[in-house]
């Protein structure tokens, strides 16, 4: 508990959770609630369901939510454009900004930005919207997450992903024993469900089982690079019309799972479907779907890309795991000649709430069966009463046009708790735990240190950042001296050692500096510092205290005064600051001089201080010279203040 001399700003707040979800936010829940608890904030921590935790984030019913950045190749671009949608948290956590920075303002610049083409420009741009966010304060980093992969060592040849959500197996080997494999994936939690793996949607779709099943144009590749999948290279140039031209010339004697060929029509077949008028408003998100106006065949091998204006992220957007990767025309409705608005491809109930309207315009069909070109195929699955899947078979792609996986059959198997994988593990019943959510970070620490000899436990490098999302939409969180106080008084450190193991590495902005145009250092620092955050929310404390904060009082012998209408002032400006010192020196023939230093005001706490300084005698040179000494020595205890806080 907070210590006794101290009286703070009662709050209460919801902490959303979601149920059975991520293993290490729920180990860290209760230090949260302990360190709020502290400065007066009491947490009231909600465990939802998975669409109670949906309706929770897109309605803004919280106050504190638990989230992730996108990670590559998503970051910055679309996981900031994906702010101005109303299916994801962050929609609703950014409707009340701190001025002069309005909501309309943010995402029309976050959209401006991937219309330049300029590398200089882009670079300098996205500094100034990464600094703004900074300031508001809405976002507080935990820890930047590295996905872990703990796999048997009778298999070899993994690589990590550069790419979030993809659990690259295809390039695992087989050393010893059965080549059929068992897996335990996760991106973010335990695995329950894949969902009917449809390429051009979301959840309940399972992103690593898509990424199993089809391919796009392009890939991620180490670092950013973008490299060829079903497209062997391309040309990009400017079109007459203002946007940009991109020609695409498709790999030959590629064979879906069904053993339909690969071409230009099946590609544009997908592209009608995901990109029609109606269909393309759930994503948003995906400034692809925006800025494309055509695309056409100029042969069978062909594809032709145009945008309506210049669009830098275009290729990196076609390397994402959804939603333009390609299906079989054999599994439209219709096949080749399946029309986008009464056949499409689209789930029925599966656009999400929000979305609902979309199906008053389009006929959603779904396809008949997950068939891609990937480097698995969809086999079968068990579903258990409850809906979830006991275990999914994927099978080797034998035709696969790239290096053919060694795993013949790969089965993702269900399990109810991370003690449950760890057991299967050690037992020989589980070959692989891979991603976030099958073990938590003690877990695999502890394979790795302990069991070597039968584990081969990698890592990603930081690829997203764990946060906490603010709604500054909803009281107390839409005060910022409030998200502060939060932020500085959870102890993140602790965490990272007590329940990490050193898995996971401390951060302190909202976007890891690997992904394009992030590596800039922003301040305030966003960090653990619980004076800075009893002196936010706690505003009566005890005399040693405030002794500490406004400093030693000035020798009596000084002829200096000082009145101020607040004793403490704030550890930061505003977050657009209004700081403006303003001094004046006069002198007349009276040998004397004063000095004035004050501050605008502002919405927020900010330093308001009047500091007087006069010398009543002695030669002008004296009285400057004493005018010289006491300025410094009131600049000096104002710097000695603040550096407290």
């Amino acid at each position: 508990g907070r210590p006794h001399h101290m009286s703070c700003n009662e709050h209460i707040i919801d902490f959303i959770v979601k149920k059975d979800g991520n293993p290490d936010i729920e180990a860290v829940e209760d230090g949260i609630r302990n360190n709020l608890e502290k400065i007066g904030i009491k947490v009231n921590t909600l465990f939802l369901a998975d669409e109670e935790y949906r309706d929770a984030e897109t309605n803004g019913d919280y106050h504190v939510l638990f989230g992730r950045t996108w990670g590559a190749p998503y970051d910055p671009h679309s996981y900031m454009a994906s702010w101005a949608v109303p299916s994801h948290v962050e929609y609703t956590a950014i409707h009340n900004l701190e001025p002069p920075l309005t909501r309309d303002q943010l995402i029309e610049r976050i959209e401006s930005v991937q219309t330049e083409l300029d590398g200089e420009k882009i670079a300098s741009e996205w500094r100034s919207i990464l600094e703004d966010v900074h300031k508001q304060a809405l976002f507080m980093p935990l820890w930047g997450s590295r996905i872990p992969y703990v796999i048997n060592r009778r298999l070899i040849g993994f690589q990590p992903s550069p790419q979030a959500y993809s659990i690259p197996v295809n390039k695992i080997q087989v050393v010893s024993g059965s080549l059929s494999v068992t897996i335990a994936p996760g991106v973010g939690a335990l695995f329950d469900n894949v969902g009917p793996i449809n390429p051009h949607q979301y959840a309940p779709n399972a992103l690593w089982a898509q990424d199993w099943i089809y391919e796009g144009l392009v890939s991620y590749g180490q670092d950013g690079a973008i490299v060829p999948s079903l497209a062997k290279s391309w040309a990009v140039e400017a079109a007459d019309e203002g946007g940009q031209r991109v020609t695409f010339q498709l790999r030959q004697n590629v064979l879906f799972h069904d053993g339909t060929p690969f071409d230009c029509a099946a590609a544009v077949l997908n592209l009608d479907h995901v990109l029609s008028p109606t269909v393309k408003q759930r994503h948003q998100w995906f400034g692809s779907g925006k800025h494309l106006k055509s695309w056409q065949c100029m042969g069978d091998y062909e594809l032709v890309l145009q945008t309506s204006s210049p669009f830098y992220p275009l290729l990196q957007e076609l390397t994402y795991i959804r939603p333009l990767r390609f299906a079989s025309p054999s599994a439209f409705h219709n096949g080749l000649n399946s029309d986008a608005d009464l056949h499409n491809s689209c789930e029925s109930g599966d656009f999400g709430s929000k979305w609902d309207h979309l199906e008053d315009d389009v006929i959603c069909m779904g396809l008949t069966s997950p068939i891609g070109t990937g480097p698995f195929k969809f086999v079968s699955k068990i579903t258990k009463v409850d809906g979830s899947d006991e275990e999914v078979v994927f099978a080797r792609h034998d035709d696969y046009w790239g290096q053919k996986p060694g795993i013949e059959t790969l089965t993702a198997v269900q399990y109810e708790s991370v003690e449950d994988v760890e057991a299967a593990l050690k037992s020989g019943e589980l070959d692989m735990a891979m991603g976030i959510g099958p073990l938590n970070a003690k877990q695999v620490q502890d394979l790795k240190f302990h069991h070597s000899s039968q584990f081969d436990v990698r890592h990603s490098d930081v690829i997203q950042h764990s946060l906490l999302v603010f709604n500054g939409n909803k009281a107390p969180m839409d005060d910022i001296s409030v998200r502060r106080a939060v932020i500085h008084s959870i102890d993140t450190a602790s965490f990272l050692e007590e329940e990490f193991a050193g898995l996971e590495q401390p951060v302190t902005q909202l976007l890891p500096k690997s992904a394009p145009y992030c590596n800039v250092d922003l301040s305030p620092k966003l960090g653990y510092d619980i004076e800075k955050a009893q002196l936010l929310n706690c505003p009566t404390i005890d005399s040693s205290m405030n002794a500490k904060a406004e400093g030693s009082a000035p020798p009596s012998n000084f002829p200096l005064s000082t009145s101020s209408s607040t004793l403490l002032p704030t550890p930061y400006p505003s977050p657009f600051p209004a700081f403006v010192p303003n001094s004046t020196l006069s002198s007349s023939n009276s040998p004397s001089a004063m000095a004035q230093f004050s501050t605008l005001p502002t919405t927020n706490p900010t330093v308001d201080v009047d500091f007087s300084i006069a010398n009543n005698g002695g030669s002008s040179f004296v009285s400057i010279v004493t005018f010289l000494f006491q300025s410094f020595l009131v600049n000096a205890m104002l710097q000695a203040s603040l550096s407290l806080l």
